[in-house]
């Protein structure tokens, strides 16, 4: 027995060491180049703590949502309220209450206290929003979307309105972002195998079967909706802290682009498939933001304004007519032919010889 669960340890443990590897050989590959890219890796890493929030959501229950960036907003403002010392606050922020105004947070603290936040008004969305599904779900979230913009730009005494929060001091480099991004990748990973993963997973293929065999499907997608947005919640706090600074739009329509684009390209139903549509997407963006403000790698050329958004809605349609299963078709990374080969002969029993018995004497 303990052989047949090596075996089944193997088989579901190395797909998620092969995209940790991934997501961090690329990450630090890239942060090894000029300084200039520094800030890009940076935001690449972040992107993917929210690429897989979305996809914990998404990705499991097979709900669109377009709201998931309300909650990167709300764990933004929460952590930079917390992380503002109180004298800056006293400054910027006259109006705020005193509970609020005198508190301090180092940054591991408060983006966790931002994801909790963010987590927390989730919890209480989920009771009506968990009841609709297919086109009604997709606009109820769009509308959160609206909402949680709206609210950022109206509530002056707390976020400053059009003003922006700030000044947030800058703690998030890349490391911290990578080390962010590989426990999200590991988190969500192995939610997915979990029994509340598996219950979720099998409502997303047939929600009536699955409630037929006694299945919460509105309980399952309850309990996801409140991780998702626990998770882009620490990738909004991630995001005010390097930026030093966050805006009402900031956590808008641009950014629910660019991560839905990550999430489809690379393969809506596979935690690879995030991490590799993360990571194709930066790369054609970045290349994409070049040429669009005409220096490409120190060659200069006429500027051509909204390339960028342009060309990855060409890439998003063709990926959607040609390969709708996205880059990995929607699978993880296989394990290796000679590490299931290897497993498998770990696990065969082995069963001793019996002693040779000579024949009695004539």
């Amino acid at each position: 027995m303990r052989q047949t669960a090596w075996t089944r340890f193997v088989e579901r443990a190395t797909p998620l060491v092969l995209t940790m590897a991934l997501a961090a050989v690329a990450i630090s590959v890239a942060s090894l180049g000029p300084k200039s890219l520094d800030q890009i890796v940076t935001v690449a890493a972040i992107n993917l703590v929210l690429v897989l929030g979305t996809y914990l959501f998404v990705g499991n229950s097979g709900v669109l949502s377009f709201g998931q960036m309300a909650f990167a907003a709300i764990g933004a403002y929460t952590a930079g309220l917390l992380h503002i010392p109180p004298e800056d606050k006293a400054n910027f922020l006259p109006d705020l209450p005193s509970w609020l105004g005198d508190a301090h947070f180092s940054a591991l603290p408060a983006i966790l206290m931002g994801g909790v936040v963010a987590a927390a008004v989730a919890a209480i969305l989920s009771v009506p929003l968990m009841r609709l599904s297919g086109l009604s779900a997709g606009l109820a979230s769009l509308s959160l979307l609206f909402i949680g913009q709206v609210v950022a730009r109206a509530w002056v005494d707390v976020t400053r309105g059009g003003k922006s929060l700030a000044p947030i001091p800058t703690s998030i480099g890349t490391t911290e972002a990578l080390i962010w991004a590989l426990i999200t990748i590991a988190v969500v990973f192995v939610y997915q195998l979990t029994p509340f993963g598996l219950r979720l997973r099998s409502s997303r293929e047939d929600d009536v079967a699955a409630q037929s065999i006694g299945v919460a499907v509105g309980r399952e997608r309850g309990i996801a909706f409140v991780l998702s947005a626990l998770f882009c919640g620490f990738g909004g706090a991630l995001y005010g802290l390097f930026l030093g600074t966050v805006n009402p739009d900031l956590f808008f329509i641009s950014i629910t682009f660019l991560t839905v684009t990550m999430l489809v390209i690379g393969g809506i139903t596979s935690v690879a498939g995030a991490v590799v549509g993360t990571i194709v997407v930066s790369v054609i963006a970045e290349i994409l933001r070049r040429v669009q403000t005409g220096d490409f790698f120190g060659i200069s050329f006429p500027s051509r304004l909204g390339t960028q958004t342009l060309v990855l809605a060409i890439v998003l349609f063709l990926i959607i007519l040609l390969r709708p299963d996205g880059l990995t078709k929607g699978k993880e990374i296989p394990t290796p032919r000679f590490l299931r080969r290897r497993a498998a002969a770990g696990s065969e029993p082995t069963v001793p010889l019996p002693e040779r018995v000579d024949p009695p004497a004539d």
